[in-house]
């Protein structure tokens, strides 16, 4: 009798309409979706920032107006900008004029290191590069190094507009540049679904700083994919807990919402101590966000009393949560009067955002949901790569219309991660462990790759991957070996933490650690910077030979 297997089955299927399943992925850009889906509804709301409300007609006409600016400066289809913005309108506006043009946008960290930004920067060869002052004040004497020959900078608040460098006077405001493009003819938008339109940057499945690029179909799918089945109305309210350069933000928050006439509410420097005055003060109706900011409101003062009867689609994803946090989030919900508890999901940037879901009538204990409509999922065994059945747990894969493009001009790279089945059909290896229910739910049960999320004291969420910290550590002299691991923190969500074996030659720890701290001050960014180094005389191993970071990590 032949094995069962999952991706063949697709067990899931079973939750979703036969409309959904059959129905196509719109063709159009991004663009051209937000616009066809909105143009009858002008002065409905379409952002909330602060105490600033923008409707849908007057973000066209600022999409249009940036469009004519970057036009003027000489931005033209497929070349590649880059932002590096908050979440604030200007970031949504950039990425709507880029994708307008037919250009790609390259979405940073907004506080990266001058280092990593110029990085960013060259890698992909942006000639035009737009911030905010936070980006402008750690960059702008750097710019030189690059490719950037026009650059615009966006306040935030009271911020004043940092002075240029002798080194790079090039600098202009938002407000200059609309200017700049008072005239300017704009072409038709472009339409073509299979254009780069997204570059987000990841560690992907091996903790390397690669580009992800996304086209138009794979954002599209996501959008299409992640409302499917899914009810909702015209104007109700979503937060944007996260920064724009995290696809779950951009895409799954912003972009598929205002694809669909939501409010969307930008929070630049959200603080989960302020949850109740964010939801009552907005009506929000909808939040995704990570499990750090659903477990921080367990511990606001007086939450019991709230009144969060507006909240109804409430999902967690980014991470696991544990199962203690879950139930005691969702109990507070529910006891403040919340229409729904949270719904889980797991995702990777490679598939541009989210790859499977929960809802109430299908969300068992510790699963993270079933597979989106169109994705497909499976589990191999790791060493064969030989699909696992019900149960079996092995890697698990992805495939569909969100995955990637490919990591930006590095086809190694992707072939290590995409690999092609007997039929043709491009899986994503995601590194993670796991297995699929006979009922088509799926349960992730580790991680072959290793991952931190810390939270910075600005409150800017960030990825740090222990293997490219252990890189550097490695260069020190006196380091004979090193092992990065996270620290659980109820402020900062992680603590990386450096446990570091000297070379026998080395005696004075003291001196080895101020050479380690320098040296990670000058080749990491600060957010990746760790915590805590401290000296073990001899590293655990596994059977294998290899760091046992787990039982560094079970330790801690």
């Amino acid at each position: 009798m032949a094995k069962r297997l999952p991706s063949v089955e697709r067990p899931w299927l079973r939750y979703h309409s036969r409309a959904d399943i059959e129905a196509p992925i719109p063709t159009t850009t991004v663009y051209q979706l937000l616009v066809e889906n909105n143009r009858e509804h002008s002065f409905d709301t379409a952002l909330l920032y602060l105490d600033t409300v923008i409707t849908y007609g007057q973000l066209f006409s600022s999409i249009d107006n940036c469009a004519k600016g970057l036009r003027a400066m000489g931005v033209r289809r497929d070349d590649i900008v880059t932002v590096a913005m908050p979440a604030m309108p200007e970031a949504v506006v950039a990425f709507y004029a880029i994708n307008r043009l037919g250009a790609v946008a390259n979405m940073i960290h907004p506080l990266a290191s001058a280092e990593d930004t110029c990085r960013y920067l060259r890698e992909v060869g942006s000639r035009v590069f737009l911030m905010f002052t936070g980006t402008c004040r750690l960059v702008a004497s750097h710019l030189h190094t690059t490719m950037v020959e026009k650059a615009v900078v966006v306040p935030v608040g009271d911020d004043d507009i940092p002075q240029p460098s002798p080194e790079w006077p090039e600098l202009m405001t938002w407000k200059e540049m609309e200017e700049l493009g008072c005239g300017m003819e704009l072409p038709p938008p472009a339409r073509a679904a299979h254009d780069y339109a997204l570059i987000s940057h990841t560690g992907g499945t091996t903790g390397e700083q690669k580009g992800v690029v996304c086209t138009n179909l794979n954002i599209q799918a996501e959008i299409f994919q992640g409302l499917a089945g899914i009810e909702y109305q015209r104007q109700e309210c979503i937060m944007a807990t996260l920064p724009p350069f995290i696809n779950y933000s951009l895409v799954s928050t912003i972009l598929r919402h205002l694809s669909h006439g939501l409010k969307v509410v930008l929070i630049p420097h959200y603080q989960p101590e302020k949850f109740v005055e964010y939801v009552t003060k907005y009506h929000v109706n909808h939040i995704l966000t990570i499990p750090a900011y659903w477990k921080a409101i367990l511990h606001i003062p007086g939450i019991d009393q709230a009144d969060l009867s507006s909240l109804r689609f409430l999902a967690s994803g980014g991470e696991h949560i544990d199962l203690h946090t879950e139930e005691a989030v969702n109990s507070l919900l529910k006891h403040c009067g919340a229409k729904g508890g949270l719904i889980k999901g797991t995702g990777m940037t490679e598939m541009t955002c989210a790859t499977t879901y929960s809802l109430p009538w299908r969300n068992p204990p510790g699963s993270v949901g079933s597979p989106l409509v169109k994705t497909n999922c499976k589990v191999v065994d790791p060493d064969s790569g030989e699909e696992l059945s019900y149960g079996q747990e092995g890697e698990v894969c992805f495939a569909g219309p969100t995955l990637m493009a490919g990591y930006y001009n590095n086809p190694e790279a992707t072939r290590q991660v995409v690999h092609t089945g007997d039929d043709g059909t491009p899986w994503l290896h995601t590194g993670d462990l796991g297995y699929i229910t006979d009922d088509g739910m799926l349960f992730i049960t580790g991680r072959m790759k290793r991952l931190l999320l810390v939270r910075d004291a600005n409150g800017v969420i960030s990825k740090v991957f222990p293997d490219r910290v252990e890189e550097v550590l490695m260069t020190v002299p006196g380091v004979e070996a090193c092992c990065v691991v996270g620290v659980p923190d109820e402020q900062r969500i992680t603590i990386a933490k450096a446990f570091v074996q000297p070379t026998k030659e080395m005696e004075k720890s003291s001196q080895l650690k101020e050479s380690i701290l320098d040296v990670c001050r000058q080749q990491l960014s600060p957010y990746m910077m760790p915590e805590e180094v401290v000296f073990i005389t001899e590293m655990p191993r596994t059977e294998r030979g290899k760091i046992d970071f787990r039982a560094l990590e079970k330790a801690e």
